[in-house]
C-alpha cells in the first residue's frame, strides 16, 4: 500500500637559436662563443643546454642576413617605445594642468590625480592595468559577503546550470527546475467544488504573527515503504485494525532541529497529503512532546485536481479565522502543490536519503531574513522570482529570465 504521496620537457624561448652565440645588439656586434668570458660588459649570453657552438669568423657572421634583420627589428622597436614614451608623457602632463582635474574632484573628492609622471611601460601587463577601472575605497569582497549575497534556491540553481555539474546536487537541481516548471505551467481545476465548502478552522495555538505550513514527504522526511532499506527509523502504521505495515523513514538532516527554532518566530503547521495513519506517526516522530506543530493535516484536507494531483489551497485555511494569506507560507518540494497561490510556495530541493543534504539550513536562514515583512508574498517575489515560472514560451526562456543569460538545458 502506498502511504506517502508520490618538470618540463619543452624548450626555452632562448631555444630558438640552433647554437650558441653572445649577442651585444648596442653596439651591433656578434660575438663566436669562443668569447664569451670577455670583459664585454653589454653582451647577452644565449645557449642551448651547454652544447659547444662552431667557432665561425666574426665576419661571416656580419654577413648573415638573418641576423641582421633581427638586429634591425630591435632598434626599430626601441626607437618607436622612446617615441610612444614621449607621446604619453605630454598627454598625461596637459591632462593634469587642464580643467579636467577640477571638474573630476569636484564630482567625487574620493579621486585622486597623478601628482607625478610615472614611466611608462609597454610591458602587456601594463597595458592591461591602464585600462583597469578600480574604485579607491573599495575592497576585495570576503567570503562572508559572498555567503549574505547567496539566494535561497536561485544561487544553487544558477550554479547548477553554469557549471554543468555532474554531483549529486546539481543534478537533483536540474531536474527539479524541470519538475517546477511543469508543476507551475499545468493547467488545474478543483475536480470538486465542495472542497471549497470545507470548514478549516484552524485556532491559533500561539500569537505568531506568521504561519508556515511543511510539507512532509521528501520534505522532511522519506518513507522507504521496504524495512530493508537501511532507514533512520522504522514505525509500525496501523493501516486498518487487522493490519500493521512497517515502514522506514529517512529524517532530513536538521529538520528537528530547524522545527524546534522556527516555532520560536512561527505557527508551525505540517500539511501533507498523505493518509493520516502515517503522517500521524511520524508527526509523533518529530514532535514528540507536541510543542512545535500547532496542527497537523493530511489528504482530506487537500485539493483534489482534474488531474488527480492533490494540491493545497491556502485560502481555505485564511478564510473565517484571523490568518491572512500575506502572513503565510506553504514550503514544498512539489510545485503543483501551491500552485493556487504561486507567490505564497517556497521550494525545496527533495530528499531521499543523501546525508550530506544542508537544504534545511539554508531555508531556515530564508525564512528568519522575512520576520519584520509585512507581505510575505512580496518577500518571495522578489528574491524567488516563482512567478517568472509561468511561462508558456518554455524551460529556456524561464532561465533566461531568471539570470539575465541563455542557459544551457539539460
Amino acid at each position: 500500500m502506498n502511504l506517502s504521496r508520490n618538470g618540463s620537457n619543452k624548450f626555452s624561448r632562448h631555444d630558438r637559436i640552433a647554437y650558441s652565440q653572445i649577442l651585444d645588439l648596442k653596439k651591433n656586434k656578434i660575438y663566436s662563443s669562443s668569447t664569451k668570458n670577455s670583459d664585454q660588459s653589454n653582451g647577452y649570453f644565449l645557449s642551448l643546454a651547454n652544447m659547444k657552438a662552431p667557432d665561425y669568423g666574426q665576419a661571416q657572421l656580419l654577413n648573415n642576413d638573418a641576423l641582421k634583420n633581427k638586429i634591425n627589428e630591435k632598434r626599430n622597436q626601441k626607437s618607436m617605445d622612446n617615441e610612444l614614451n614621449k607621446f604619453v608623457t605630454r598627454v598625461e602632463t596637459k591632462l593634469i594642468s587642464s580643467p579636467l582635474k577640477k571638474k573630476v574632484i569636484a564630482i567625487d573628492t574620493k579621486i585622486d590625480m597623478p601628482t607625478q609622471i610615472k614611466p611608462y611601460s609597454l610591458t602587456p601587463q601594463s597595458r592591461l592595468q591602464s585600462f583597469r577601472i578600480a574604485s579607491p575605497s573599495q575592497k576585495p569582497r570576503s567570503s562572508s559577503q559572498n555567503k549574505r549575497n547567496e539566494i535561497y534556491y536561485l544561487s544553487k540553481l544558477q550554479r547548477a546550470f553554469d557549471t554543468n555539474g555532474s554531483d549529486y546536487f546539481s543534478r537533483m537541481y536540474r531536474q527539479h527546475f524541470h519538475q517546477t516548471y511543469q508543476g507551475l505551467n499545468c493547467r488545474l481545476f478543483p475536480q470538486n467544488n465542495n472542497d471549497y465548502n470545507k470548514s478549516h478552522k484552524l485556532p491559533k495555538k500561539h500569537q505568531r504573527q506568521y504561519t508556515l505550513f511543511f510539507d512532509l514527504d521528501e520534505t522532511l522526511v522519506h518513507c522507504n515503504e521496504t524495512p530493508s532499506i537501511p532507514c533512520d527509523v522504522v514505525l509500525e502504521i496501523n493501516v486498518s485494525k487487522h493490519q500493521i505495515v512497517r515502514a522506514g523513514i529517512n529524517v532530513r538532516p536538521y529538520a528537528k532541529e530547524m522545527l524546534k527554532n522556527l516555532s520560536n518566530y512561527f505557527e508551525i503547521i505540517i500539511f501533507t497529503a498523505s493518509h493520516s495513519s502515517y503522517a500521524e506517526k511520524v508527526c509523533n516522530y518529530l514532535d514528540p512532546d507536541s510543542n512545535i506543530i500547532s496542527h497537523r493535516l493530511f489528504r482530506d484536507s487537500c485539493t483534489q485536481t482534474n488531474t488527480s494531483l492533490y494540491t493545497k489551497d491556502l485560502r481555505l485555511f485564511c478564510e473565517n479565522t484571523n490568518r491572512q494569506l500575506s502572513q503565510v507560507a506553504l514550503i514544498d518540494n512539489a510545485s503543483y502543490s501551491y500552485a493556487w497561490q504561486i507567490e505564497n510556495g517556497i521550494p525545496i530541493l527533495p530528499f531521499y536519503d543523501n546525508k550530506d543534504d544542508r537544504e534545511l539550513i539554508d531555508l531556515e536562514k530564508y525564512l528568519k531574513n522575512m520576520i519584520g515583512v509585512s507581505d510575505i508574498r512580496e518577500y518571495n517575489r522578489n528574491n524567488l522570482k516563482l512567478h517568472l515560472f509561468v511561462d508558456q514560451r518554455g524551460p529556456y526562456k524561464v532561465l533566461e529570465n531568471l539570470f539575465g543569460k541563455p542557459q544551457q538545458l539539460l
